[in-house]
């Protein structure tokens, strides 16, 4: 497993960008470290780490090494993964990028049941830009992205695709005009919870307003308007991109969930997303399968 160390090594100190701030990580000194690297570079003939006044860099070879040594760290946690399947242990982590603009509520729900069977397998979600979405992956921080209408580079490939017309969350009581959806001009004078900057349900909104002339009353920017609707008395307008299970929350809360008509905002998708060249955990590839037919279940 020498090998393994060497990888894990070059892995942090290229996140971290110097051999010092890596070794407080990896609980080793800065000296020993230097020299198991020198000793690495020397054995493969090659300059991993080009010195800098402040810290390291990978050198062009280095780059080239430091893809194969994340190749060769996720086909050893997917080894285990598959020892510990065979034994019966059922164990594992499961890694989730989501982006920002998307309810968590279904998510949740489907790694709930996923746990009702494998118990023993953890889960950590973690909020991702789109900008980083594609480097997240290929890095292997994550084993798989949940993702509203994410840029595909080379490197994404796209597992599974959910249509996601876009909702807004409306009292109760207020009239709906029109069979199609209700039109942008009818909630502008609405304070409105919106997703957050940058996501792209955010832009799609704002491209929308900006192209027929109107400016929403934002009242706060939110990954999650149905938590400030919980704890707020006043009225307000919220956009969404709602599961089945958003449907009864917002109505529990005395709102209801209505379609934007589609000529001002068209139907989106919801991406399940994981790297072409990445080696998926049997935990993942488990949660995957689960989590797709859930969804495809919701849908009848």
């Amino acid at each position: 497993m020498r090998h393994l160390q060497s990888f894990r090594y070059v892995k942090k100190i290229a996140e971290v960008g110097s051999i010092r701030g890596a070794a407080e990580s990896l609980t080793i000194s800065p000296s020993a470290l230097n020299r198991h690297i020198q000793t690495l570079e020397l054995d493969l003939d090659l300059i991993i780490f080009e010195r800098l006044t402040k810290g390291v860099r990978l050198s062009t070879e280095g780059e080239l090494f430091y893809q194969f040594a994340l190749r060769q760290l996720a086909s050893f946690q997917q080894l285990k993964s598959q020892i510990n399947d065979i034994k019966g242990l059922r164990t594992g982590i499961v890694r989730i990028g989501v982006s920002a603009d998307l309810s968590l509520k279904f998510l949740h729900s489907a790694i709930a049941e996923f746990q009702n069977n494998y118990g023993d397998v953890a889960f950590d979600i973690t909020v991702i830009a789109t900008d980083e979405l594609e480097t997240t992956l290929m890095n292997n921080q994550i084993d798989m992205a949940l993702f509203y209408q994410p840029i595909l580079g080379k490197n994404l490939h796209v597992i599974h695709t959910i249509e996601a017309p876009i909702h807004v969350a409306i009292p109760n009581g207020a009239p709906v005009s029109g069979k199609t959806g209700t039109k942008l001009y009818e909630i502008i004078d609405q304070p409105a919870l919106l997703p957050p900057k940058g996501t792209q349900l955010r832009i799609k909104i704002d491209t929308a307003c900006e192209r027929i002339g109107i400016t929403l009353r934002k009242s706060m920017e939110c990954a999650s308007p149905l938590d400030h609707l919980d704890a707020t008395q006043k009225s307000r307008v919220a956009f969404c991109l709602p599961f089945d299970q958003d449907f009864v929350a917002f109505k529990k809360r005395g709102y209801k969930l209505v379609p934007i008509a589609s000529k001002e905002l068209a139907l989106g998708y919801i991406n399940l997303i994981s790297h072409t060249h990445g080696q998926t955990s049997v935990a993942a590839q488990k949660f995957i399968e689960a989590f797709i037919t859930r969804v495809e279940t919701s849908d009848q």
